[in-house]
């Protein structure tokens, strides 16, 4: 009965931990990324920050930003409602930042 048991359970967390560590391989492929939106809620989990080009509801608005080596512009702001709509090459900086990569 005990192994019936430890092959049923095997047979429940086996898969979830290959699906979990496929999309942590996913994450760090930057085309992966690139094909998707990625929101970002500190500033402190970019690689790089270029020149403060303006002030945004008391944050730098930055002329780039790099992340997980990829570079992304400024390219507009927008609603907090509407980081969850950010869209392919697109990286949403909290507080509504929205930079654009190529």
């Amino acid at each position: 009965m005990e192994v019936v048991l430890a092959l049923c359970l095997l047979g429940t967390f086996l898969p979830i931990v290959w699906m979990m560590r496929l999309e942590t391989r996913r994450q760090s492929d930057p085309r992966y990324l690139r094909n998707r939106g990625i929101v970002i809620v500190r500033a402190s989990a970019l690689d790089e920050v270029a020149d403060v080009i303006g002030h945004y509801d008391g944050c730098d608005i930055y002329r780039y930003v790099v992340f997980r080596g990829m570079r992304y512009d400024f390219a507009r702001i927008v609603p907090r409602a509407c980081k969850d709509a950010v869209g392919p090459r697109e990286l949403y900086l909290e507080p509504g930042l929205v930079y654009v990569t190529g």
